[in-house]
């Protein structure tokens, strides 16, 4: 079969969603491949789904095809280009997984090198202390010499918080939409899919443009986020939602998972501390915790000292320090007015303190030295 042929069958097993996934490989291989399945006789189809427990779904093979040529229109105006399982440049970590899509789609450069990739997923309602956090790592990352791949969802929140963080800083990030690639949602991010594009990264997806947007779909592409990356870190995440479910799946792949932990009452942080606490998830602080668990030594990359910590010593440290043992129990607000500081960084300096074991909180927001 001809390379336009071999194009058209891999688009055309995608209108069968059910059937896009590397659990049916075995089926494919009877067949010879996705090619050799749409050659077989229609007697053999049928006994090849009767074998794999498929009876609730006709094979109608021709109409797939036919649907395909018209999805190949689209994929042409739209520039969307089609990669499946048995190519050599498919995701080299994603083809290990049991549950890969067998078809992909995908805009931008998905070319597979040696380059490192770390998945980037949380809430979709971040606080601003999250969103800091993540450009902060992801700056510092950059700096040590490291351009891992930085692969999220594109989803309100961290997911386009870590994107926009990869445009400043120069690294290369891959979204994994839940929908077909006509088309950018939520709507407001089309631009940051453009800047994507322009720095050599890519958009994803195991649906055709036809496909109807489901719900379902985007806790369903999660299993694409994590089978892609060599490590899952969830940068803030309440203990029910998608984050949660991608790290269980990358738990489930044997990649690591790594969390940013928050205070115990800030329901925002309940999951990454839960996956902290049953030791699903290792616990990251900064840079330094994220190459240790990676086992990525510190490459040189010049003569210049560096910060790596996320809380890094500061003046403001200092006059906290001074302020909280001089006046003993205050709240934020009594803070912010003593010492003037911002309460945002007011905020992320009294976490520092308190996961450093320096200061604790009490009932009404407010803080003490220990």
């Amino acid at each position: 079969m001809n390379y336009e042929n071999s194009i058209l069958t891999k688009v055309a097993i995608t209108m069968a969603p059910r059937l896009n996934n590397a659990l049916f490989s075995s089926l494919f291989q009877q067949c010879g491949g996705i090619s050799g399945f749409f050659e077989e006789t229609d007697q053999n189809i049928e006994a090849l789904f009767r074998e794999n427990n498929l009876t609730n779904i006709q094979p109608e093979r021709s109409r797939w095809l036919q649907m395909a040529e018209q999805e190949l229109k689209v994929m042409e105006k739209y520039h969307i280009h089609v990669r499946g399982i048995e190519d050599s440049n498919y995701p080299r970590l994603l083809k290990h997984c049991a549950d890969a899509p067998l078809v992909l789609f995908y805009k931008g450069s998905l070319e597979e090198d040696d380059t490192k990739n770390i998945a980037i997923v949380g809430t979709r309602k971040a606080t601003e202390m999250g969103k800091k956090r993540i450009d902060t790592l992801l700056h510092e990352l950059a700096d040590t010499g490291y351009h891992p791949n930085i692969i999220s969802g594109l989803a309100y929140g961290i997911d386009i918080a870590a994107h926009t963080a990869c445009v400043h800083y120069g690294l290369k990030a891959q979204a994994v939409l839940g929908h077909g690639l006509h088309m950018v949602y939520p709507a407001s991010h089309k631009s940051m899919t453009e800047k994507i594009l322009e720095q050599g990264g890519a958009l994803i997806s195991e649906f055709p443009t036809c496909a109807q947007v489901l719900p379902t779909n985007f806790l369903q592409r999660n299993r694409i986020v994590a089978g892609m990356s060599e490590a899952t870190l969830v940068a803030e995440s309440p203990v029910k939602g998608g984050a949660m479910s991608t790290a269980r799946q990358a738990l489930s792949y044997n990649r690591d998972v790594m969390a940013i932990p928050g205070r115990p009452e800030d329901p925002t942080f309940s999951g990454c501390n839960l996956l902290i606490k049953q030791n699903i998830a290792a616990l990251v602080e900064n840079v330094k915790d994220m190459l240790r668990i990676l086992n990525w030594p510190l490459l040189s990359t010049g003569p210049q000292q560096m910060s790596l910590d996320l809380f890094s010593e500061s003046n403001h440290e200092v006059l906290l320090l001074e302020i909280l043992g001089k006046t003993g129990e205050q709240n934020i607000d009594q803070l912010h007015q003593l010492t003037r500081i911002p309460v945002h960084d007011l905020s992320v300096l009294l976490l520092k303190l308190e996961l450093e074991g320096r200061a604790m909180q009490l009932p009404g927001n407010c803080y003490t030295l220990i």
